[in-house]
């Protein structure tokens, strides 16, 4: 017998802290769903404003700065200057840059460095490398770039469309 009250009180008190809480959060907000369960338009903005604070300006083209290739037998090097808009430190992971021309093969250049890390509104450099082909572009054009980075423990992948002209 005194099983089966216990089983029972378990039961109950198992429903009761579930409902309980929920009660207690409709009945602070007037009984209204809505408000309780969504956060204000003031609670909102607040949210917004941190975020954006924490990304600064955004990228921009002075972002990402190559230098001049440099070609030492089959091996090109280029030095990059990564230049971080963010009010928060992040690390570089991979980043990779394809150059192409027509009629030649791409060129595929790779981050020398594991990672790479940039203080807040810092700049970082950091190298990339690759292999010419046999027969090395006349007219070469970035037609492709991927960067992976890390802020807060979180990865981001950006591969942006580059525009030609």
């Amino acid at each position: 017998m005194r099983d089966g009250a216990l089983k029972w009180s378990l039961r109950l008190l198992g429903i009761a802290l579930v409902v309980v809480p929920i009660l207690m959060a409709l009945a602070a907000h007037g009984w209204d769903v809505k408000e309780a369960v969504l956060p204000s338009e003031e609670e909102i903005s607040q949210v917004t404003e941190r975020v954006s604070g924490i990304f600064g300006g955004g990228f921009s083209k002075d972002t990402i700065t190559f230098g001049d290739p440099v070609v030492s037998g089959s091996r090109i090097t280029v030095l990059v200057t990564f230049r971080s808009p963010l009010k928060v430190p992040m690390k570089i992971t991979d980043f990779s840059v394809t150059v192409s021309d027509v009629g030649a093969q791409p060129i595929q250049l790779q981050m020398q460095e594991s990672e790479v890390e940039i203080p807040a509104n810092g700049a970082a450099t950091f190298t990339l490398v690759g292999t010419v082909p046999a027969m090395p572009p006349q007219n070469p054009q970035m037609t492709g770039i991927s960067c992976t980075f890390e802020v807060y423990g979180v990865s981001i992948h950006l591969s942006p469309e580059i525009s030609r002209g």
